[in-house]
């Protein structure tokens, strides 16, 4: 199993570099077509990782959104509302954040010793490398919590089935939220004593136990990849037509 995934995983820098330009791209599309030809770009690097059924959920997600984009826009339109443009806003800014949020999923599921070697080849600083390692592995620390919270909700009947979620949502978001904040607090704590005590501040040559091989491969895909990004923003602005739109 571990040679399937070695097979099939793509060099974390990969991801890594797809993360901004996935951020930049997402933050300069300007149409919903371009928008959703940057989520498809990148839920294919989670198909190519043999992560079909989270693609699905996240496919699911990104029509959920949009979905409450259009129904508020047109709650806009009829009513003029505040609270339905902070939704449409809301929404909006969520699909442009999942582009990014893909690759940093992929990114997180890198073991954290292959992630530092990677980056330790990258010549960063050690504060950076470090910093960043900590903070990808804070995905599924944070998604646990969040299960375990969701968990006691429902053992106090709190959040109990669909309906009863959609019906009570302000409550279910209030008991969510705030012992979420609270064990993030807790946990930012401990990973900051953590990165104190692995060496952040140690000035000498870091030696790695992991061979990282940047090979044609992943050069292939990181430029396909990027080729893709620049390619979607310069047909949404015009410039495969002669000028801007």
């Amino acid at each position: 199993m571990n040679v399937q995934a070695n097979h099939t995983s793509l060099d974390s820098r990969v991801y890594l570099f797809l993360l901004l330009a996935g951020a930049v791209a997402g933050m300069y599309a300007r149409s919903e077509a371009a928008m959703l030809a940057l989520f498809v770009v990148a839920v294919a690097f989670h198909v190519l990782d043999r992560r079909i059924g989270k693609a699905l959920q996240y496919a699911f997600g990104y029509l959920f959104l949009w979905g409450i984009t259009e129904a508020t826009l047109a709650w806009v339109s009829a009513t003029a509302s505040g609270m339905a443009l902070s939704l449409s806003n809301m929404s909006m800014s969520g699909r442009r954040a999942m582009v990014p949020l893909l690759f940093a999923l992929l990114l997180a599921k890198t073991p954290v010793g292959s992630l530092m070697a990677a980056l330790n080849n990258m010549r960063l600083p050690k504060a950076i490398s470090i910093g960043t390692a900590t903070m990808m592995r804070f995905f599924p620390t944070l998604a646990q919590e969040y299960r375990s919270i969701r968990n006691a909700q429902k053992f106090r009947g709190v959040g109990v089935g669909f309906w009863n979620t959609l019906f009570h949502l302000p409550r279910v978001f209030s008991c969510l939220l705030i012992p979420l904040i609270i064990r993030i607090t807790k946990i930012a704590e401990e990973l900051s004593a953590s990165v104190t005590v692995r060496g952040v501040r140690f000035c000498g040559e870091v030696t790695s136990f992991r061979p990282v091989r940047f090979t044609k491969r992943d050069m292939a895909f990181l430029v396909c990849g990027m080729a893709a990004f620049v390619m979607i923003l310069s047909f949404d602005y015009g410039l495969w037509r002669g000028g801007a739109a």
